[in-house]
């Protein structure tokens, strides 16, 4: 009888053993598949950060040509005026 307790205590030592293994890995798979999760996210914030960042370079792009653009024409027009108002002096000097 003495026996049977004793592999009785040891069989039972053995499966709260397996069972702590068992749960320790189930622990390990989800810590790393959080980590996966948390990977996944950040690459996919880092990607729209990077997406962002390019709308924004092209806007301003965009921008920057606009702004030479009505520049350019400003000047065209000021030049052409100046052409005619000196050119408007020099008829009535002579």
């Amino acid at each position: 009888m003495r026996n049977f307790a004793i592999v009785g205590i040891a069989a039972l030592a053995l499966g709260v053993s397996a069972c702590s293994a068992d749960t320790e890995n189930k622990a390990g798979a989800a810590a790393e598949a959080a980590g996966d999760d948390i990977e996944a996210n950040v690459d996919a914030a880092g990607e729209a950060i990077e997406n962002t960042m390019d709308d924004v370079e092209a806007s301003v792009d965009k921008a920057a040509r606009d702004l030479d653009v009505k520049a350019d024409r400003a000047g065209d027009s000021i030049e052409n005026e100046f052409e005619e108002t000196d050119g408007g002096v020099a008829k009535n000097t002579n």
